[in-house]
């Protein structure tokens, strides 16, 4: 994983060296501005939407901290009902 975060970072440093851009992701259009790429663009790229990503995420997130809702709220900007979507993970048989 590391790899490829730094392969494409190299990627990006080389092809918009100064961008002011914040987003990790960027493409010839968004590379002078400051707005991200669009969600369709990324699913292109990764193959998969980004949305099953997030939801991958925010679930790994509940694993490793034991349903924290605090924590999946502040770093996910999810509200507590949100939130409690996916704590209830917790409590599904197959992690018995």
């Amino acid at each position: 994983m590391l790899t490829r975060l730094s392969a494409y970072l190299d990627h990006r440093a080389a092809t918009w060296p100064h961008t002011a851009n914040p987003h990790l992701f960027i493409h010839m259009r968004t590379a002078l501005g400051l707005k991200p790429v669009g969600g369709r663009w990324l699913g292109l790229q990764l193959g998969t939407a980004a949305r099953g990503i997030r939801a991958d995420r925010i679930l790994d997130e509940v694993l490793a901290t034991d349903g924290d809702v605090k924590r999946i709220c502040v770093l996910f900007g999810l509200s507590p009902a949100g939130a409690a979507i996916y704590t209830a993970a917790l409590s599904h048989p197959e992690l018995d």
